[in-house]
Parts: structure tokens; C-alpha cells; sequence
């Protein structure tokens, strides 16, 4: 069942959304380390410096005159010539395409570096250098996106497929890092976005023409951007997206089988991990209670697609995780690629266990490694995205925009267009009561999504909760009320602080703890007020079923106040220590309390 906020009184009648205004992106360059000079040299047109909030420019590089950049203590000094200019911020911009160049000398004393083109940038003072950003539009970012994704692939074909997956997904995902002054950054964080090289004429001519033949095509389903999904290789069957992240189901991200990905440096690969050094991964692991010397791990169970999905960790003791969390464990303390997939067997070989398997990454969506080979055979690019998303339909971009997604530090929220100022207003919401958890946040995801809805009666359907209720969660994912509903009713902060605190209590809830006790748990972790315990729960319900299944928003208030009241008596009693230690590791004498409490 889900987990329930406070009861909300009230639906709202909401007018359809717009569609997107302009498509320009903003995106970060030099995102994994700032540089500490660049040369600019102007093209056919001048190029204009202009300071922050100022239209007059600072200076003008005439046409084919070169400048350099240098970051120079609290502001970033520009040469040409005789001429230098400081500033903190400025714009850069020209109605030619003009070039930059990474460079630790004069102007054009670095004739290897790489140089890309650009008609606006913005350069600003960072740490260490200078924070770069370029503002594009649509279709160039997805050529930049394919000169850093489609790398590896050959075939036209796959590269114009390539090319759609890319699109869909930033428009599906713009504004990924509104908070911090641009929509993507260039490392596959995002998409990894590497602009075209000047000296590289021939592969920006095959980009182009892929990004060409698609212009303006995303996919979609039920009249949505999907979820545009890919990676290197699926090892011969693609992954269900239910299987990575359960909050995500989708029809057209179900697991396929993937006959083309036969090739290729990830089709198949063999990794020795000691024993000791696995040892030391779950020491430092939060998700690991196991903290022995491990002695074995097996694979307990398998998902659709033949990955695995649970692993049992032996040592002194045994432990069931999650072969997804033990995966990216691994690889955050040996090495990215050092467990390549989930779809592997394991065998002991001495102080070692040998993981064989096949493919590389999460698996789910398009299968670059196979869309190349599909491209290779003849298949054409619309051919290979209905192989891979099966059921979502080839589309035109325009008036799209319905959903949207942003990013902070810890989540995401998945929310209707017109919702966007208070979408980033939630992200900071949930960042701030996130930091006061204290010594808690390490027991919530690593990222959390959260969704909003366009209306009440979408909220409706899609978690099946009545509209009274305020927000769901499942231990997983947050879906809210519209987000000037709650604003407006002034419920939208103890919203979020309430879901969030779930989110920390359903993850160490025992199977055996009842649902009114985390209720009653995090009703009174977070201070609010629960109504008037006196209103009777009918005694043939109960209080767990009247939680679970209320038949009124009445009944659901007094059940909340009766679980808060009994909480409040336990802590009384026994301490507040010994709140979550019934939480998660409930004594029979507790169980027994969760029956008849007192």
C-alpha cells in the first residue's frame, strides 16, 4: 500500500498547459574541470563581449582577430592585441559561428587543441578557471550529444536513431540543472555532449546528416515524450525498466531479446574480484549490514531478462541486497566498469570470485552496440526504434513540452510545464528538510523521483488514492497533488517533509511492523498535527484497516491521531531510541504491542 500525507479538502479545476517557448538549451562545458585560459577566435563576423546586465559590449574582436581568456584572481581578464579587458561575467556573441580552444599559451599557440564553434557563449569567473556555458538550439545539442554518445557507432542508420532517443530526451529532460544557471552539463551525468571538431570535418558531415534526417522527430506514447533509455550494450536482451528503477515502469521499456548485440568489447567479459577487496566494499556500503569477512556470494534470484536481480552475501552471517545497489557499490570504490552488467554468473576460484557476463551498463531502451548492427544490415532507423521501445510511435516535436523534469543534488521532479517555478521551488524544499534529517539521509536513495500532476483526478488514477489525500509514496518515488494546489491550501513545505521522512521510515520498516505504527512514527518525527483522537474508529475496522482503506476523510484523520497518540505513548515509556529500534527490529514484545497497543 502506499504511504499517505495528511488528508487535503478540496479538488481543483486546472486549464491545459502551454506548449515550449524556444528551443535554445543551455549547456555546461569543461563540466568535469574548468579551464584556466581559452582562445577565441572571431569567424566571418565580429564577435561581441558584452558584461552582465549591460547591452553596450565591452569590447568587439573584429572579424578573424583572436583573443585569449585567462581567469585572473576575481575575474577573467581577455587579451587581443593591445587591448585587455576584465570582467566577472560576460556574453559572447556573433551572427557567425566563431571558434574556442582549450590553451595554456598565446593566442594560437596551441595549433593541436581541439577548437569548436559557437555563436553565444557564457564565460564567468570559477574556482580554479572559468565556468563556461553555450547557448544552442535543439538540434545542435543533439549533434553534440552524438559526437559523445554515437562515438562507436557507424551506420547511418543507427546514428539518425541515435539521434532521435537523443532529442526526445532533452526535451523530456530540459532544465536538468535549472538551479545552477544552465539546463545539462556535458558529462553523461546528462547526455555527454562533445560539439564537433573543427579539424574532424568528415564525422560533423555523417552527425549532420543523421541529426538532418530527424529533425524534429522524438518518440512518444499516449501522446508523451517517453523515457528515451540507451546504453553500450544489452548483452543480447534488453533490460525492463522496472528492474533498474521500479518507479519508472513503462509498456515500451519492457525487456527484448536482442539477437544483433553479438559483438563487440562488452558482448562478453570475465572480471576476478578478491575476496578481501570486496570485503572492504561493504564496509564502506550503507546498504550492507554484513561487515565480516565475506566468504561467498551467490545469486538468489533472476529478473525477466535473465539479470540478476538479488545476491546473497556470506560471511560469518548472510545477507539478501539488491544486485543493482551491490553493482554500482562495487564500481564506486574498484572502478566504473568493473562489474559491466548485472547479467553474470559467479564462481568461487580460491580467495577470488570470478563474475562472467555479458553486455555493459543498465540495459534498458536502445542497444547502441545492436542498432549499429541493425544499421548495418540495411534496417532503417525507424525500424530499430520500434524494435527497442516497442509500442511507442515516431512523432513530430512540436507543441510538446506537457512534462518535464528537474534536478538537484538528491531528486528529481517529474512535473506539468506551467508548474515549473514552484517544480524548483519543491527541489530546494526537499534539499533543505533533507539536510536536517541528521544522521538519516544516508538511508534514502542515492537520487529520489518525485512527480506531480496537471490535475487532482490525474493524481487520482495514477496512485488510485482518493482525492482528499495529499501526496503517495511507495518507498521509491513521491507523487504529489498539483503543486499550487498544496501552495495554495499552505501545505506544500509539510507535504514534502512528511513524504520525505516516509521515505526514511518505509526503507527500515520490518516486514512485520505494522502500517499504523510508520504512520504514527512519522506523524510524530515530524511534529504535525494529526486532529482529534476522540472521533471513534469504527471496532470492527480497526486501526490498521481504517489507515489502509478509509472509507472518509473522517475516518482517515482519527486513525492518523489514534496512531500518533499510541506512538506518543511508547516513546513516553520506553525512550525515543527505542522508536526506530521497534521500527526495524521489532522484539516480540513489540509485535505483540503492534496487535493490541496500549
Amino acid at each position: 500500500m502506499s504511504g499517505r500525507a495528511l488528508p487535503l479538502v478540496g479538488l481543483l479545476v486546472v486549464i491545459c498547459c502551454a506548449p515550449v517557448q524556444g528551443e535554445d538549451f543551455r549547456v555546461e562545458l569543461f563540466s568535469k574541470s574548468v579551464p584556466s585560459a581559452l582562445t577565441i577566435r572571431a569567424g566571418a563576423e565580429a564577435v561581441r563581449v558584452c558584461p552582465a546586465a549591460r547591452k553596450q559590449p565591452l569590447f568587439v574582436l573584429e572579424p578573424r582577430a583572436t583573443a585569449i581568456f585567462k581567469s585572473a584572481g576575481s575575474t577573467v581578464r581577455c587579451e587581443s592585441g593591445v587591448v585587455a579587458k576584465e570582467f566577472a561575467r560576460a556574453t559572447l556573441t556573433s551572427s557567425k559561428p566563431f571558434s574556442l580552444a582549450v590553451t595554456r599559451g598565446q593566442p594560437g599557440g596551441d595549433d593541436h587543441a581541439p577548437t569548436i564553434t559557437f555563436r553565444e557563449l557564457e564565460i564567468q569567473r570559477a574556482q580554479g578557471g572559468m565556468h563556461v556555458v553555450a547557448i544552442v538550439d535543439l538540434e545542435s545539442y543533439v549533434t553534440g550529444v552524438l559526437a559523445g554518445e554515437g562515438a562507436t557507432l557507424q551506420s547511418p542508420p543507427a546514428l539518425a536513431a541515435m539521434a532521435v532517443v537523443a532529442r526526445t530526451w532533452a526535451l523530456r529532460s530540459r532544465g536538468r540543472h535549472k538551479a545552477a544557471g544552465f539546463d545539462f552539463c556535458s558529462l553523461t551525468h546528462c547526455q555527454f555532449f562533445r560539439p564537433p571538431l573543427e579539424a574532424s570535418k568528415g564525422d560533423s558531415a555523417v552527425l549532420a546528416e543523421a541529426v538532418t534526417k530527424t529533425t524534429g522527430m522524438v518518440l512518444k506514447y499516449d501522446g508523451r515524450l517517453i523515457d528515451a533509455y540507451y546504453g553500450a550494450s544489452c548483452g543480447g536482451m534488453t533490460e525492463a525498466v522496472g528492474s533498474v528503477w521500479p518507479d519508472r515502469s513503462a509498456p515500451y521499456l519492457r525487456s527484448v531479446n536482442d539477437p544483433y548485440c553479438s559483438s563487440g568489447a562488452a558482448s562478453a567479459w570475465r572480471q576476478a574480484i578478491s575476496l578481501a577487496d570486496l570485503t572492504a566494499v561493504l564496509r564502506e556500503w550503507p546498504g550492507a549490514s554484513l561487515r565480516a569477512p565475506l566468504q561467498d556470494i551467490s545469486i538468489v534470484s533472476h529478473d525477466a531478462s535473465g539479470r540478476a536481480r538479488t545476491l546473497r552475501l556470506a560471511g560469518n552471517s548472510s545477507q539478501q541486497v539488491d544486485a543493482n545497489a551491490f553493482r554500482y557499490a562495487v564500481n564506486r570504490r574498484l572502478g566504473w566498469n568493473t562489474l559491466k552488467s548485472n547479467l553474470y554468473t559467479i564462481e568461487r576460484h580460491g580467495g577470488n570470485l570470478v563474475f562472467t557476463g555479458r553486455g555493459l551498463g543498465h540495459g534498458v531502451g536502445l542497444c547502441q552496440t545492436g542498432a549499429d548492427q541493425m544499421g548495418r544490415m540495411g534496417i532503417a532507423f525507424d525500424k530499430i526504434l520500434a524494435h527497442y521501445f516497442p509500442g511507442a510511435s515516431l512523432e513530430s516535436s512540436d507543441g510538446e513540452g506537457e512534462t518535464r523534469i528537474l534536478s538537484s543534488e538528491h531528486f528529481e521532479i517529474v512535473f506539468p510545464l506551467r508548474q515549473e517555478r514552484l517544480a524548483a521551488s519543491a527541489l530546494e524544499i526537499l534539499e533543505a528538510h533533507r539536510a536536517k534529517l541528521g544522521g538519516r539521509p544516508e538511508l534514502l536513495p542515492t537520487r529520489t523521483r518525485v512527480r506531480t500532476w496537471e490535475t487532482t483526478a490525474e493524481f487520482i488514477r495514477a496512485t488510485r488514492q482518493p482525492g482528499w489525500v495529499a501526496a503517495s509514496n511507495d518507498g521509491r518515488v513521491i507523487d504529489l497533488q498539483p503543486l499550487d494546489l498544496l501552495k495554495r491550501k499552505g501545505i506544500l513545505d509539510s507535504t514534502l517533509r512528511h513524504e520525505l521522512t516516509h521515505l526514511v521510515v518505509r526503507r527500515r520498516r520490518a516486514p512485520e511492523v505494522p502500517r499504523w505504527y510508520e504512520e504514527g512514527l512519522v506523524l510524530y518525527l515530524t511534529g504535525e498535527p494529526a486532529g482529534d483522537s476522540r472521533n471513534r474508529l469504527d471496532e470492527h475496522r480497526g486501526l490498521e484497516f481504517s489507515l489502509s482503506e478509509p472509507r472518509s476523510e473522517s475516518e482517515m484523520r482519527a486513525a492518523y491521531a489514534v496512531a500518533l497518540e499510541q506512538v506518543r505513548e511508547f516513546a513516553r515509556r520506553r525512550g525515543e531510541a527505542a522508536l526506530w529500534q521497534a521500527l526495524e527490529r521489532p522484539s516480540r514484545e513489540d509485535r505483540r504491542w503492534f496487535i493490541s497497543p496500549r
